[in-house]
């Protein structure tokens, strides 16, 4: 069995740029019966009107050893995630809550709006695409119209 809580964060809002990796440490207690090891995760998330979502493509996490314990027992531990950039399916730019957790227990803590997240570049095939798209549909329409309009114009030429 494990006794694990994780205090409420105290984090500042901090800026990163989309590929930044981000070092989260915590300090808890924790009892446990017999050496484990648990896996600690750290991500940011967001919140719409649906409720908080992870962000999955930059979930950090890292195996943490635990001795045995009987009494609370303090511990620290650090856990690394990248903030994947949005052209390689990640994360937008925005501001981010930031959540830690422990696989499969009920110990997380969480902490609103503190990771800001800027310098996804726009650029690459598919943002080229998007801009041009209206006038090469402009473009497109008038092909099909001319013709339909030249055709109108009736009478002939003698």
């Amino acid at each position: 069995m494990l006794n694990m809580v994780l205090s409420p964060l105290a984090v500042v809002a901090t800026t990163f740029n989309a590929g930044d990796t981000v070092r989260v440490t915590i300090s808890f207690n924790y009892v446990v019966g017999v050496n484990t090891t648990v896996k600690l995760q750290a991500c940011p998330y967001y919140t719409n009107i649906l409720g908080k979502h992870m962000v999955n493509s930059c979930v950090g996490s890292t195996d943490l050893p635990l001795i045995a314990a009987s009494t609370p027992t303090p511990q620290s531990a650090t856990v690394d995630f990248v903030l994947v950039p949005k052209a390689n399916g990640g994360i937008d730019n925005g501001t981010y809550g930031l959540r830690i957790w422990i696989e499969d227990t009920d110990a997380i803590a969480e902490q609103d709006s503190v990771i800001i997240v800027s310098g996804n570049s726009s650029g690459g095939i598919g943002d080229t695409l998007t801009s041009i798209m209206p006038m090469l549909m402009m473009v497109m329409m008038m092909g099909m119209i001319m013709p339909m309009m030249q055709g109108m114009g009736g009478g002939s030429e003698e």
